[in-house]
């Protein structure tokens, strides 16, 4: 029987493989792990679907092995029990009629036993989240679809709910504990579940338990390394060497080595096959702290100041100097502040300022808006500027672009996907208006809208905040006449919109008050010339400017 590469999840067409657990002789056993594969989204283990023996291994750690590719040939093993046969009469009594044949037993419901609820897959590239609320408690009756925890990503909250009516027997996790995807959450008995959705191991168990653990000490716990149960033989790669590009280690090992700036290939691993888990790096870190307070570690600036993962200095003892408070950061303005860091980093930003005279465009907006029925989503001055920006950026294409430095390529999108950046109690959030230039301004503002409150009451769902090809932030209902907006990596610019008033403008040799807004465009100098950049600023003003060329236009 051929053991090949199942489709681990939607949009995944293949993996590598990262260890090898047996060899060509060897016998295993139904749910062995023979093979580990690593996707772009996680690692899993491909396991023996019965007692057998290993006839052939056909790949070995780092190559590459699409969905439905061929790891193993296994031979002489039992499938899952099949059910066995009536046992025959028994010869001191001959039968005098052929022995009932027993029914097949009716499929037990699947109410009795308790049902674990995991953290499920919230979107890609997204490896766990913060328990924010826990709604209920062990012994509560539950019903199907009712909100059992609230888990927050980096990118927005969701709720897991009840599958089916239940109690729940026991709550594994509180407020504020991480856990990644696949991690237990409660566990539920009693439910009327469908036979077939009978809870799965999570593919990627060990990082799970492992990254559960880590999360746990992070946050002062005291409950033990989950990695005790974790099998006692490990079984050695089948052509006994180790490759150079590819180091064995789940997700969230990696991501942590990613995080803290280290190479796995520095990092011993003490798992199965040398896979580098948490422990490992942790480890590896503790080692290096060590030597930088000897004086030969390579976390000492020029200065001779040590520095964080970040290359910053660790803040000072603040209570020192009086009382202090100290308060978690929330994931999502977490992930604020490392988006920020990251696009400041990598791209030179420049911010090009500009007027735009929208008297007529905001007496003619009024006009519509005071015609609509009551309760149309109002036609705004945001969404107004998304049709100017579709209009701007199909006239300069590489302002809906991204730029792939490790590759020297320009990503130049054929699509309009416009980012609006929304102002919530946890922080800003850009949802995404996908296909702006196949929308109506009337379609625009109900999106808008829709949009802003579902930012507004944690309810914007992950792909909603994705995909976004420019931004647009709007400071005009509180105040100031210009800023630096910070382009939303890997965008390349975002345009930022103030607060309009009156003004002195000399028109057609007269001084007249004009309703002027002002414009902040910031863009990557390293795609865009400021010459593009100002002229970009112009059309828009241009179009603000002239209500029937920004019809025209769009």
């Amino acid at each position: 029987m051929d053991i090949v590469l199942a489709n681990p999840g939607e949009g995944i067409e293949g993996g590598t493989v990262t260890a090898v657990f047996v060899k060509a002789g060897d016998a295993v056993k139904a749910g062995q792990a023979l093979v580990e594969v690593s996707t772009d989204k996680a690692s899993m283990e491909v396991n023996a679907e019965a007692d057998g023996t290993v006839e052939a291994v056909h790949v070995k750690p780092g190559d590459k092995v699409l969905v439905g590719g061929k790891l193993l040939t296994v031979s002489g093993g039992t499938k899952a029990a099949q059910p066995a046969p009536s046992a025959p009469a028994k010869a001191a009594a001959p039968a005098t009629s052929p022995p009932p044949v027993p029914k097949p037993a009716a499929p037990a419901p699947a109410a009795s036993g308790p049902t674990d609820v995991l953290l499920a897959n919230p979107g890609e590239g997204i490896e766990g989240g913060t328990v924010t609320a826990v709604f209920v408690k062990a012994g509560d009756a539950v019903k199907a679809g009712q909100a059992l925890v609230e888990v927050s990503t980096d990118k927005a909250s969701m709720e897991v709910n009840a599958e089916a009516d239940g109690t729940v027997e026991a709550v594994h996790v509180k407020p504020g504990d991480k856990v990644l995807v696949g991690g237990k959450l409660l566990t539920v008995s009693g439910g009327r579940q469908p036979a077939a959705q009978a809870p799965a191991e999570p593919q990627n168990a060990e990082t799970a338990k492992a990254g559960a653990s880590a999360a746990k000490e992070s946050a002062g716990g005291s409950r033990p390394a989950l990695r005790a149960d974790s099998p006692a033989p490990q079984p050695v790669s089948s052509n006994g060497t180790a490759t150079k590009t590819l180091i064995p280690a789940g997700p969230a090992t990696r991501k942590l080595a990613r995080e803290l700036g280290i190479a796995l290939a520095e990092v011993r691993g003490s798992g199965r096959a040398g896979r580098v888990t948490l422990d490992d790096v942790k480890g590896f870190v503790r080692a290096e702290r060590q030597r930088v307070k000897e004086g030969g570690g390579a976390a000492v600036a020029a200065d001779g100041i040590i520095v964080n993962k970040f290359g910053l200095p660790p803040l000072p003892d603040f209570t020192k100097f009086g009382p202090v408070e100290v308060t978690d950061v929330a994931p999502i303005r977490q992930t604020i502040a490392k988006n920020l860091t990251l696009g400041w980093r990598t791209m030179p930003m420049v911010t090009q300022h500009d007027l735009a005279d929208i008297t007529d465009l905001e007496a003619g907006r009024k006009r519509i808006v005071d015609a609509l029925p009551k309760g149309t989503p109002k036609i705004t001055m945001t969404v107004l500027a998304v049709k100017a920006c579709v209009a701007a950026l199909k006239e300069f294409p590489r302002f809906n672009s991204s730029y792939d430095m490790n590759a020297g390529k320009l990503v130049l999108k054929k699509y309009y996907h416009i980012g609006i950046a929304v102002d919530t109690e946890r922080g800003l959030v850009v949802p995404v208006i996908r296909d702006a230039d196949k929308k109506s301004i009337r379609d625009l503002a109900a999106e808008v809208v829709a949009l802003a409150e579902k930012a507004r009451t944690n309810k914007l769902a992950i792909d909603e905040m994705r995909g976004g090809t420019f931004t647009i932030t709007n400071l005009g209902g509180i105040g100031g006449t210009g800023f630096t907006p910070l382009v939303n990596y890997p965008e390349v610019a975002i345009l930022g919109l103030s607060k309009s008033g009156l003004q002195p403008i000399v028109k057609d040799g007269q001084i007249v008050a004009r309703l002027m807004m002002p414009l902040s465009l910031t863009y990557d100098h390293r795609v865009i010339d400021g010459a593009d950049g100002c002229r970009f600023t112009v059309r828009l003003a241009q179009l603000f400017s002239d209500p029937l060329r920004l019809l025209m236009e769009t």
